[in-house]
Formats: structure tokens, C-alpha cells, sequence
């Protein structure tokens, strides 16, 4: 069965404007959106419905102006912009371009918000750790060394590839006497810095409480890395 099919245009006309310029081409019989756009045009022009398009509105068990509603339904839930850009598109020249095109439009701005999305959600954990590390440090400051840990902790799984904060997480251990914590995230802290010298000098200290030595190769190896440190 051959039925013409309609140019975004006039597509846009029929459900806004009425007036309807169209473009004879082969609609496939399976294509709902197609057929219902016809629908929907041949009661806009105000003609007399042929044969073809009578039988296909009732195989589907739907009135023209249920046809209608739900068309200008799914064509409103498009914003304006895209309608447009869409319908300025001179490749479209029927309702199954025009679908793929309001289509690809929906996914694009899919993409959009859920990039706008992860941009806010990174700039807020961003701020979040920012406000760890001043919340740590002032713990720290005051001798609140259990406060201090936790904001470090928090700060890390924020960004667990913050080697300073590990190394401040192991300053606020060693205060409190575990050294050997306090070890562990030297380590990790010197992991992810291998030239972090404040690192290596820190766990030079704790090994040398450990093993009640004057001196290691942590500490002589911060000094090669920064003549000020370790001193």
C-alpha cells in the first residue's frame, strides 16, 4: 500500500499552523508513527479520509482524534529548540526522519545532563575533600587526633589517590602512639609519591621509634629528595 509521506514542515503545520505541503513517497504498512501522522494530517487538511486510512485508524482500534491527542502529546513532549533545529534539518523529508532526528536529539541531551550531572556531583565531592583536609588540619592543630583521622579518612575515600592526605592520616596515628599504622599509610602515601621526601622522612622517625635507632635509610633518603627536610 502506498501512502504519502510528509515533510517535517508540514508535519509541524499540521499539528500547529495547518497548512500542509507533502511529499509523495512508499510508507512502509508497519510503521505506526507514520501511518498516525497521516492520520492526523488527512483530518487537518479536512478531507475526506480514503479507504486505506479508515481501515488502518480502525485495525488499531483508534479515533482520529485520539490519533491526534496522542501525536501532539508525543510531539510536545519535545522542547521548542529541538523541534526547530529538527525541522530546519533539510535532510528531513518525512515523519520517519523526523523521529529520528527528535530521537537522537533526546539521547544527545540524555548525554548532556548526565555529564552536567557528574560535573556537579565532582565538584561537590571536590569541595567536600577540600573541607576534610581544613577540618583535619585543624583537628590535627589542636590535638584532636581521633577528629583528625576521620577527616583524613573522609578525605580519602574521597580521593584515594591523595598521597598528602595518607601522610597526614599517618602524622595523626603516630601521635597517638600507632606507629605502626601510622606506617601503613606512609607507604601508601609514598605508593602513589614515590618522591614524596615528608613521607619518607616521617616513616623514618616512626621506624626509628620502633626500632630505637638514630637514624635509617627512610630519612637519608628524604634528604637526598629535599635537603630540607629530616634534618
Amino acid at each position: 500500500m502506498h501512502i504519502t509521506l510528509v515533510t517535517l514542515a508540514y508535519f509541524v503545520a499540521a499539528l500547529i499552523a495547518g497548512t500542509i505541503p507533502v511529499r509523495a513517497q512508499t510508507l512502509p504498512f508497519y510503521d505506526v508513527d507514520g501511518e498516525t501522522a497521516r492520520c492526523v494530517m488527512e483530518a487537518a487538511k479536512g478531507k475526506e479520509w480514503i479507504d486505506a486510512i479508515k481501515i488502518w485508524c480502525q485495525a488499531i482500534g483508534k479515533e482520529e482524534q485520539v490519533v491526534r491527542d496522542e501525536l501532539a502529546k508525543r510531539w510536545g513532549s519535545y522542547d521548542q529548540m529541538t523541534r526547530m533545529r529538527c525541522v530546519a534539518d533539510n535532510g528531513i523529508t518525512d515523519y520517519s526522519s523526523l523521529k529520528d532526528c527528535l530521537e537522537r536529539a533526546v539521547m544527545e541531551k540524555s548525554q548532556n545532563q548526565n555529564e552536567a550531572r557528574a560535573a556537579t556531583e565532582a565538584e561537590a565531592n571536590h569541595k567536600a575533600y577540600l573541607d576534610a583536609i581544613k577540618e583535619g588540619n585543624a583537628a590535627y592543630s589542636a590535638g584532636g587526633f581521633d577528629k583528625a583521622i576521620a577527616n583524613f579518612s573522609e578525605a580519602i575515600r574521597l580521593h584515594p589517590d591523595d598521597a598528602s592526605a595518607f601522610n597526614s592520616r599517618g602524622n595523626a596515628y603516630a601521635r597517638k602512639g600507632n606507629l605502626y599504622r601510622a606506617i601503613a599509610d606512609y607507604n601508601e602515601a609514598i605508593r602513589l609519591k614515590p618522591n614524596y621526601a615528608l613521607a619518607y622522612c616521617n616513616r623514618g622517625i616512626a621506624r626509628q621509634k620502633l626500632n630505637n635507632g638514630s637514624d635509617n635509610d627512610d630519612k637519608a633518603k628524604a634528604r637526598q629528595l629535599d635537603a630540607s627536610v629530616c634534618r
